[in-house]
């Protein structure tokens, strides 16, 4: 039986902009406007985090914000599968690079927004 692809991927976005402001720019850079929402469920307790409340081709898309930058804010825009698709093999596929490339691409006149260099030896 053929393994199912597992699809995942990570960008870290530094920003001084509120989460609800970066979530904005890239709904409408990448998500063809669909919101982000639920802060108030607080799905992390350590980080704020927004989310795009229906899945996107079976897909999760989770804006979390992301300590680790010393004095800049920052956050990370993660996919993952929705796990709706039980019951078969898996195998992983990392978008990290393919994310970071397109993020960087649509967000380059965005200079309130800088996408991190993907680790490619993470992907």
């Amino acid at each position: 039986m053929d393994k199912l692809p597992y699809l995942v991927g990570d960008v870290t976005i530094k920003s001084n902009l509120e989460i609800e402001e970066v979530g904005n720019v890239i709904s409408k850079e990448i998500l063809g406007g669909l919101k982000f929402g639920g802060k108030e469920k607080r799905i992390y307790d350590e980080v704020p985090a927004l989310f795009i409340s229906s899945p996107l081709l079976g897909l999760s898309v989770v804006l979390q914000g992301y300590k680790g930058f010393g004095e800049t804010e920052g956050y990370v825009l993660s996919i993952l599968p929705n796990d709706n698709i039980c019951d078969v093999e898996r195998e992983e596929f990392k978008l990290d690079y393919y994310l970071t490339m397109l993020l960087k691409s649509v967000l380059k006149n965005h200079d309130e927004i800088e996408v991190l260099d993907v680790d490619i030896n993470r992907c």
